[in-house]
């Protein structure tokens, strides 16, 4: 039996064909490829800005709620002998911060921990803290209750935001 010309295998334009498709293929898949690894690290940035985060709230809330509460917080200090003014006192230094607004408005680039002593794996992390009174957001007094936002920003990232209260008690 006798195969004709046109039988006998793939002709140039089919093979054409079958190489540009492929082709796109390729190019559809290695893009996906590349999104993904490029996503790859954003859980370790993460896992890491949450735990900066954990290590400045956890510092902030065990200071005192206001300057004038005791060591102890009893007797909570009332609406008439509260501080109505948030951030450190007059030439009080992060080593010397002894009440939770004493950190309002800070902000470090590295990171420091409670002794001043840099964290060389933030380097280049950017922390910011803002305290404001928070009572009226809960549905208490304006002064018995203390907004804490912490927000760390990883290299070449967006911030992350973690926000707890204090009450004053």
């Amino acid at each position: 039996m006798k195969v004709s010309a046109s039988e006998s295998g793939f002709s140039l334009v089919e093979t054409i064909l079958t190489i540009v498709i492929i082709s796109i293929s390729l190019v559809v898949l290695v893009s996906a490829w590349g999104q993904a690894a490029r996503q790859s690290a954003d859980p370790f940035w993460h896992a890491k800005a949450a735990y900066l985060g954990q290590a400045y709230i956890e510092e902030i809330l065990t200071k005192r709620y206001d300057e004038n509460t005791p060591v102890g917080g009893q007797p909570a200090c009332s609406s008439t002998t509260c501080s109505t003014t948030l951030g450190a006192e007059t030439g009080e230094t992060r080593a010397l911060f002894d009440d939770v607004d004493d950190y309002n408005g800070l902000n470090e680039t590295p990171s420091e921990n409670a002794l001043g002593d840099v964290r060389p794996e933030y380097n280049n992390y950017q922390v910011e803290v803002s305290i404001s009174y928070a009572g009226g957001e809960l549905g208490v007094s304006a002064t018995t209750m203390k907004r804490i936002n912490v927000t760390v920003t990883p290299p070449g990232e967006s911030p992350q935001q973690f926000v707890v209260y204090r009450g004053n008690y």
